[in-house]
């Protein structure tokens, strides 16, 4: 896990919860990754070779945002996650207009299967004359079922960019940033 991971992981385990009862405070969230394969998106004009003259895009998550707090009956754990994209707008850019697909997945920690997988597209606009934006996603609720036999620590959470294989494999050479 990056240097970067580490930092989501503790923001959104000190994520304060709601409600102003003291074991509430202590609820537990999920373990929060983000793999460094799918941390960034760099796209290049079609058909060109990948330089700087031929950078349309390039965003990296810089933050997750989340909290967690009781669910229903002590049957769950409610969580909330946005995520937080830098954007880097390239030379070879025809719009200021922008798509970012992302995703989570939950991952069952014991078996290590996807429980389930949602994908987002995420609009980002660039102003007047700037190369650089930030934006966020709307809040994603997600419910983590508990019991006796089940906590939440059993479950972890990915989140990162939807990526073509090409894609992946420039974030691998390139290596975490």
């Amino acid at each position: 896990m990056t240097r970067l991971g580490l930092g989501l992981l503790a923001g959104l385990a000190l994520a304060g919860c709601h409600t102003p009862q003291m074991d509430d405070l202590l609820i537990p969230c999920p373990d929060l990754v983000l793999p460094a394969d799918v941390a960034d998106l760099t796209r290049y004009r079609p058909g060109a070779p990948p330089d700087l003259s031929s950078l349309v895009l390039d965003a990296r998550i810089t933050a997750i945002e989340g909290s967690c707090r009781r669910g229903r009956s002590n049957r769950s754990v409610d969580s909330t996650l946005a995520v937080r994209i830098q954007m880097d707008r390239g030379p070879a850019a025809e719009s200021r207009a922008v798509q970012l697909p992302w995703f989570i997945a939950l991952v069952d920690s014991r078996t290590n299967q996807v429980v389930s997988r949602q994908s987002f597209v995420m609009n980002g606009q660039f102003a007047v004359n700037t190369t650089r934006a930030n934006v966020t996603s709307q809040p994603v609720a997600i419910s983590f079922p508990v019991d006796a036999d089940r906590r939440v620590q059993d479950f972890r959470v990915l989140v990162g960019f939807q990526l073509t294989e090409d894609e992946v494999a420039l974030n691998r050479r390139r290596g975490p940033r």
